[in-house]
């Protein structure tokens, strides 16, 4: 018995036989699904063809609840869109920046400080882009399991982890009462 799960995949393949599988057992008990796209320290698909990818074969609305800056070796974090959040991967092994820089959204002169101009020029077009796109996250639908917040990381690297346990934590439903057969 679950009340909410995490799908992970992977920036690279995208969608798993064994992740729509298991997604189906999901769907069926309409379990809350957050979404998680994995390995962006490597060589991946385009973000908007995973989230299409999502929405198209598992017909799942798709938000993004953080946005990547770059991919395999020009990955340099998420902008997470959330908390309005720039949260940039350290470059020493193992090491990421603990806490996000708060930004005054996409405008805010600090992340053209802390990015590189090409870097901020795109994230703010993607970030346009994503936001015009997708719904605007619904956090009833997401609970009916009709929507999934999707946020980017790398596991490996430990990035993108805090990020997706505290959206479970703020948007997960609370535990409910599951039928059970009496002993």
């Amino acid at each position: 018995a679950v009340d909410s799960a995490v799908m992970v995949i992977d920036a690279a393949k995208g969608i798993e036989a064994q992740t729509r599988k298991l997604f189906e057992v999901c769907r069926l008990r309409d379990v809350p699904i957050i979404t998680f796209v994995n390995k962006l320290d490597r060589e991946g698909r385009d973000p908007f063809d995973l989230m299409s990818e999502i929405e198209q074969d598992l017909q799942l609305h798709v938000t993004p609840a953080a946005w990547p800056i770059g991919m395999g070796q020009s990955f340099l974090g998420c902008y997470d869109l959330r908390h309005e959040r720039l949260v940039l991967m350290s470059k020493s092994r193992g090491e990421v920046v603990r806490e996000g820089e708060v930004c005054e959204g996409l405008d805010d002169p600090k992340l053209d400080a802390r990015l590189p101009a090409g870097a901020v020029a795109r994230l703010r077009e993607e970030v346009e882009m994503a936001r015009g796109l997708c719904p605007a996250f619904d956090l009833a639908s997401y609970r009916e399991g009709h929507l999934t917040p999707v946020f980017f990381g790398s596991a490996l690297n430990n990035f993108g982890v805090r990020e997706l346990l505290q959206g479970l934590v703020e948007l997960a439903p609370p535990p409910r009462p599951q039928p059970a057969a009496t002993r």
